[in-house]
């Protein structure tokens, strides 16, 4: 009897251990949606990007062109409200990597989150902004 208790336990721990390590990759996992990059050509300093550029369960967009210095982020608050970012690391002007939760630079560790404010030091400063409006079908980014 107590070989049977002694197994039901080591058991029921395990499969504990499992459902949390689980629960805990879950929130990892839904970041690594893939994210659009286009190459956009600015007409008047103004990138047009489509709205259908947003595939399902992304809400970021990154916007490349070899007049920018680093690429640009549009992330989708709601269906109607668009903000665009420089994906350029306020610490120490490192590019920054992007996910659905936020952006990150690999040379120190700093991290944003999708409204560009930092979570995590050393950057100390929210990331650039750009105007962005939307017009019909269009999100419209000013640089």
């Amino acid at each position: 009897m107590d070989n049977e208790r002694r197994e039901f336990i080591k058991n029921s721990c395990t499969l504990c251990a499992g459902v949390l390590g689980l629960s805990a990759l879950l929130p990892a996992l839904q970041s690594c949606v893939a994210i659009t990059t286009l190459q956009l050509e600015p007409t008047n300093n103004t990138f047009q990007l489509p709205i259908t550029s947003f595939i399902e369960n992304s809400k970021v967009v990154v916007i490349k062109h070899k007049s920018l210095s680093y690429p640009l982020a549009v992330v989708q608050v709601n269906i109607n409200s668009y903000r665009c970012f420089e994906l350029k690391c306020t610490h120490q002007d490192n590019g920054l990597g992007v996910s659905n939760s936020g952006f990150f630079c690999s040379m120190h560790g700093s991290n944003y989150d999708l409204n560009g404010k930092v979570l995590s030091p050393p950057a100390s400063r929210n990331l650039k902004e750009f105007n962005s409006s939307l017009q019909g079908e269009k999100i419209l980014v000013t640089v």
